[in-house]
């Protein structure tokens, strides 16, 4: 009985002097620990309560669109950016609303929307198709040269007949009719391969040889 209530007293006491030099650290964990919970969850939180704010924003701005008043949307858009910052809603908004500007014959602010866009670090599933409409833009506005420098190298996987297609519309608009030619036709190929319609490429095509040939006889 006496070796166990020793054994069991010289436990009490490892247990006392473990404690004593390294409590403070256990109490540390804890505390880390417990305000790593509680952080996430804010943080949880407030991923959701800037999700659920772009989203209204994004709402606003299709309503004010679908009415036709551009200037209420970019005002929007441009509170949106100050509230929600880069998140992917913006991105859709600003997409959304460059093209509108676009049609609407302001190409210069469409550019400079799609221009912040494509030269923030995030949303790189979306810089393909932001690359495409600012090179249209470009096109509009008479940059050519620039509109090319976009398309450059080769095309992001799924968008490779668009990528030609569209740079043969910007080479028939800078009358480099032959070069034009080729990147019409690897899009009509292109598209066939994927089974996408290629009716559209394949009609510009036919244009830019014609216009070849004619700029050739005169």
């Amino acid at each position: 009985m006496a070796v166990e209530l020793y054994d069991e007293h010289e436990q009490s006491e490892r247990v006392r002097n473990w404690l004593r030099e390294n409590g403070v650290s256990i109490l540390m964990g804890v505390v880390l620990a417990l305000a790593g919970i509680f952080g996430w969850r804010q943080w949880q939180d407030y991923q959701g309560g800037q999700a659920a704010l772009a989203n209204e924003y994004y709402a606003a701005i299709q309503r004010e669109l679908e009415a036709d008043d551009v200037e209420a949307a970019a005002e929007q858009f441009t509170a949106m950016r100050e509230g929600v910052g880069e998140h992917a809603y913006l991105a859709l908004a600003g997409m959304l609303l460059a093209s509108s500007l676009a049609e609407a014959g302001e190409a210069e602010r469409a550019a400079a929307i799609y221009g912040a866009l494509l030269d923030a670090e995030k949303w790189p599933a979306l810089k393909p198709l932001i690359r495409l409409r600012i090179a249209l833009v470009e096109t509009q506005l008479e940059r050519g040269e620039s509109a090319l420098t976009r398309l450059e190298g080769n095309a992001p996987v799924g968008y490779e007949g668009l990528w030609l297609e569209t740079r043969g519309d910007i080479l028939f608009d800078l009358n480099r009719f032959g070069a034009a030619a080729e990147a019409y036709a690897a899009a009509v190929e292109q598209l066939r391969g994927e089974g996408r319609s290629f009716r559209q490429a394949e009609t510009k095509l036919d244009a830019v040889q014609s216009a070849a040939g004619n700029a050739g006889s005169a």
